[in-house]
């Protein structure tokens, strides 16, 4: 929480929480950014505003569809990023992880899901950080308040921009939807 605090801000606030899970039969996505430039008429990137903190329920290995990342991307243009990528001035590194471990990194990057031709799904909890101010309507955690009330105060906090909902089925009414996911 300190390396998520000190990007960004220690008044962020916790926008997702979800789960990739790609099973058998699922395909390569396409190359993608999770967000768009916050200011996508100057062509110019800022320092981060989004996180995905990410941390795997089994082990990630080349046999379960692990997620292929193109490092440093995250500071280009998305067309100058793909540019690279598909010239193979910046590969596409698999992201290869033991259950348990633990990836803070900028929704910027380019990125995909690889197939998982494997018969065991491979669940990877992603929960998302952004700056107080940005709001995604795409994403959002529905929380019930006995849930809230029984969090710690600074759990509480880093939740404080999401619906609340009094009871837990209320809250399950409607799931997360993407109306917009790759960029």
């Amino acid at each position: 929480m300190a390396v998520v605090s000190e990007l960004v801000g220690a008044d962020g606030v916790m926008c997702q929480l979800a789960s990739d899970t790609p099973v058998r039969g699922s395909a390569y996505q396409d190359l993608h950014r999770d967000t768009q430039l916050l200011f996508p008429e100057t062509g110019a990137e800022s320092p981060p505003y989004q996180l995905a903190v990410n941390f795997p329920l089994v082990d990630v290995t080349p046999d379960n569809g692990p997620m292929e990342m193109a490092p440093g991307t995250h500071m280009l243009s998305k067309a100058d990023g793909l540019a690279k990528v598909e010239s193979g001035a910046i590969p596409l590194e698999p992201v290869l992880m033991s259950r348990g471990d633990v990836m803070i990194r900028d929704v910027r990057h380019i990125h995909r899901g690889t197939p998982n031709p494997s018969a065991t799904p491979r669940p990877m909890v992603v929960i998302g950080y952004s700056r107080r101010w940005l709001f995604r309507p795409e994403v959002e955690i529905r929380v019930p308040r006995p849930v809230l009330n029984a969090l710690p105060e600074r759990t509480r906090r880093w939740l404080r921009f999401n619906p609340v909902f009094e009871t837990e089925a209320e809250a399950a009414q409607q799931a997360e939807s993407y109306r917009v996911f790759a960029y």
